[in-house]
């Protein structure tokens, strides 16, 4: 988990954001769910569902100080997106607008991150289908 490399500050509002991206498509899967808790475990964060107030976002993002945290910050967003077995259009929208709020505005970059993230998710199914086969 690269999230480790994150001041708290900055995983709190990992998390923050993670809340609101599970529930743009209005259905926090089971998966989504199951990776908050998992990450509000292992970096001491309160497990808490309530969204964050939007008109807070920007004030949030100035945490991301570095061009590595804003690179961790959209792993862990595409990642969680991708939890419920595919990134929708509006978690892709979401993604693509934090990224352009942290000054991310390289596409390309944005979609290397994407396949690293669903590269990554691969190697685990594949995984798991040698180990049960």
């Amino acid at each position: 988990m690269f999230a480790d490399r994150l001041t708290p500050e900055q995983r709190q509002v990992v998390f923050d954001l993670a809340v609101l991206l599970a529930g743009a498509d209005h259905d926090v899967s089971e998966e989504e769910r199951e990776y908050l808790k998992n990450f509000s475990e292992a970096f001491g964060i309160e497990f808490n569902l309530e969204p964050m107030d939007a008109s807070k976002l920007d004030d949030a993002l100035t945490v991301f100080d570095s061009r590595i945290s804003k690179i961790i910050l959209l792993q862990e967003m595409i990642k969680l997106s991708y939890k419920d077995g595919h990134f929708g259009e509006e978690e892709r929208d979401q993604v693509f607008m934090i990224a352009q709020k942290i000054g991310l505005n390289d596409a390309d970059l944005v979609l290397k991150v994407e396949n690293w993230v669903r590269e990554g998710f691969n190697w685990l199914f594949e995984g798991e289908e040698i180990l049960n086969s």
